[in-house]
């Protein structure tokens, strides 16, 4: 039998090449896989690192709006604490004049500090009723002073407040914003650990502006509530002893009242010792508040 021809084996040449590039497709394709799975890594932490750098100029821009919100909160109640101080002088010694009056006969000590009550032409040892319009005048004036600054407080009480919820829905979401990016792998656990530290840290700030302010708020709108109702109970009694209407009796009971219980009232000049009693504690609480702000450091956290 005659066998059929076998095809001819390919040249020795040829099999070694085809061998080769098969070796090398599968070293290109090792070597890609290889460079594959660290690029996502690379990829993650270069997201991360380009947030940090855009995070801390954020952050950064937070505290200079702190510092501000701070340094503006200083100059308003340092102003408001002066304010009130002069309003509670000028009423102290419009309160002191009949005691002033009484001591007349000791020589005066000799100063060049300008009187709080200069211009206003009282009259510091009144003789009659009418004697005592000046002073009612100048005390309506206080008053209607003092009723315009409680409506400022509370104003600047309701912007802070307000400001404060926008600054905790901020911290809010910001927060919501780290842990998301966490969770979809955009950012490193030690990238999320430092944003959240920064975070909380600056949060932490605003808390404590905030707590001041409201502590400035309430302690002013207490001393100024005070002042208010002590002025308009000796507005009360001006009034009667100018219109000739005063019950003695019962005007010393009202003294009495706005004394706190001061025996042997004697009509006016005791009401005014009163009130002179009353302006003098609260100066000094006013004085006490405006050293604290004083004190505050503007990039204290």
């Amino acid at each position: 039998a005659v066998l059929p021809d076998l095809p001819p084996h390919p040249p020795r040449s040829r099999r070694s090449a085809a061998k080769t590039q098969t070796m090398t497709r599968r070293a290109t394709l090792t070597l890609l896989a290889s460079l594959v799975a660290p690029s996502s890594g690379l990829a993650v932490f270069s997201a991360s690192k380009a947030d940090a750098t855009s995070g801390a100029a954020a952050r950064a821009a937070e505290w200079r709006s702190c510092v501000q919100a701070e340094v503006e909160d200083k100059r308003f109640w340092a102003s408001e604490w002066s304010e009130l101080e002069a309003e509670l002088v000028q009423l102290q010694s419009a309160a002191n004049a009949s005691i002033a009056a009484a001591s007349a006969e000791k020589p005066a000590e000799k100063h060049h500090s300008k009187s709080p009550l200069a211009g206003l032409k009282l009259n510091l040892e009144p003789k009659n009723p009418t004697d005592l319009v000046p002073a009612l005048a100048m005390l309506k004036g206080l008053y209607e002073d003092g009723k315009e600054r409680i409506g400022k407080l509370n104003a600047k009480e309701q912007e802070a407040k307000k400001k404060f919820e926008e600054k905790q829905a901020a911290h809010k979401r910001r927060m919501e914003v780290i842990e998301a990016r966490f969770k979809n792998g955009t950012l490193s656990e030690g990238f999320r650990a430092n944003e959240t530290r920064d975070e909380n840290r600056l949060w932490s700030y605003w808390e404590k502006v905030r707590e001041r302010q409201h502590h400035q708020f309430h302690t002013s709108l207490k001393i100024q509530h005070g002042t208010l109702e002590k002025v308009k109970q000796m507005i009360d009694m001006y009034e009667k002893t100018i219109s000739g209407k005063a019950d003695k009796a019962q005007v010393a009971k009202q003294l009495a009242k706005v004394s706190g219980g001061v025996p042997e009232v004697v009509f006016l000049q005791d009401a005014s010792y009163a009130l002179s009693i009353y302006c003098r504690q609260a100066i000094a609480e006013v004085r006490s508040q405006r050293q604290a702000l004083l004190q505050i450091s503007a990039t204290t956290v």
